[in-house]
C-alpha cells in the first residue's frame, strides 16, 4: 500500500489589535460612502448640475445688466472738473457733455482725437455687452434654452471685449484731460469716472465665472449604462488573487472531479 503525503494548508489571518477591557470592540472595516450624492443617481445629479449652471448665467447676467445700467446713466453726467488758473473759475465737461466755454472741448473733431477714440470705444462697449445679454436673456425662454451652442464660452469673450473697451475708454478720456488742461487749467476726475471703473471690474468678473461655467459644463458626466467590472485584492496585500470566469471555470471542476475518483480508486487497487 502507497503511503500517501498529506498536503498542509495555511490561511493567512491578519491580528487585529483588541482594546483592553472593550468586548464590543470590532475589527476595522472600509469606509463607505455616506455622502447624499452617493446613492443620487446620474440624472438627478445632472439636473442639479444644469441648475447651478442657469444660476451663474443668472448671476453673470445680473452683473452686466448692472454695469450696463451704471454706464447710461453715468455717461450724461460730467466726469472731470477744470479749474482755470487765471481767475479760478470751474469747468465741468464730461464724455459727452460740453461746459459751453472757449477753453473746453467741442464736439469739432480735432487732432490727436483722443474724445472721439474715446466715444468710440464707449459704443463699442455698450453694443457688444448688449449682444452678450440678448443671447443670455434668449437662453432662458423654454422655446430657445438650446439653441445657442457654447453660450458661457460666447458670454465670456464678449464680457472680456466689452471691458477691453471700456479700460480703452477711459483711459483714452483721461489722456484728452491731460492734453487739453495743458497750463491753462487744473484737472480734476469726478465720482462718475470712477464709478465707470466698477463698471469695467464687473465686466471681467463676469467674463471669468461665464469662463468657468463653460468649461465645468463641458466634464463628461458619468453614465449608469457603463459596466465597470471590480478588480480583486487580496486583504493587506498577502497572498496572490487569481481571477477566474465562469467560461474557464467549468474545465477546473471536471479535471478536479475526475482526481478525485481517480484518488478514490487508488486504495482499492492497493487492496
Amino acid at each position: 500500500m502507497e503511503r500517501r503525503e498529506h498536503l498542509t494548508l495555511t490561511f493567512h489571518s491578519p491580528e487585529v489589535p483588541k482594546i483592553k477591557g472593550n468586548r464590543k470592540y470590532q475589527r476595522p472595516t472600509l469606509p463607505a460612502k455616506k455622502h447624499p450624492s452617493a446613492s443620487m443617481s446620474s440624472q438627478r445629479q445632472q439636473q442639479l448640475m444644469d441648475q447651478a449652471h442657469i444660476y451663474i448665467r443668472t448671476l453673470c447676467g445680473s452683473l452686466c445688466s448692472f454695469s450696463l445700467l451704471t454706464l447710461i446713466a453715468m455717461s450724461p453726467l460730467n466726469w472731470v472738473q477744470f479749474l482755470v488758473i487765471k481767475n479760478g473759475l470751474e469747468l465741468y465737461a464730461g464724455l459727452w457733455t460740453l461746459c459751453n466755454h472757449e477753453l473746453c472741448w467741442s464736439h469739432t473733431p480735432k487732432p490727436p482725437y483722443y474724445l472721439q477714440y474715446s466715444r468710440a470705444f464707449f459704443l463699442i462697449s455698450v453694443f457688444t455687452i448688449l449682444i452678450g445679454l440678448g443671447w443670455l436673456f434668449s437662453s432662458w425662454l423654454p422655446s430657445r434654452g438650446s439653441m445657442t451652442t457654447n453660450l458661457d464660452l460666447k458670454v465670456s469673450m464678449l464680457s472680456f471685449i466689452s471691458a477691453t473697451c471700456l479700460l480703452l475708454c477711459l483711459n483714452l478720456f483721461v489722456a484728452q484731460v491731460h492734453w487739453h488742461t495743458r497750463d491753462a487749467m487744473e484737472s480734476d476726475l469726478l465720482w462718475t469716472y470712477y464709478l465707470n471703473w466698477c463698471s469695467d471690474i464687473f465686466y471681467m468678473f463676469a467674463g471669468i465665472i461665464s469662463l468657468l461655467n463653460y468649461l465645468t459644463s463641458r466634464s463628461p458626466a458619468r453614465d449608469e449604462n457603463v459596466t465597470v467590472i471590480p478588480t480583486e485584492r487580496s486583504r493587506l496585500g498577502v497572498g496572490p488573487v487569481t481571477t477566474v470566469s465562469p467560461a474557464k471555470d467549468e474545465g477546473p471542476r471536471s479535471e478536479m472531479e475526475s482526481l478525485s475518483v481517480r484518488e478514490k480508486n487508488l486504495p482499492k487497487a492497493g487492496l
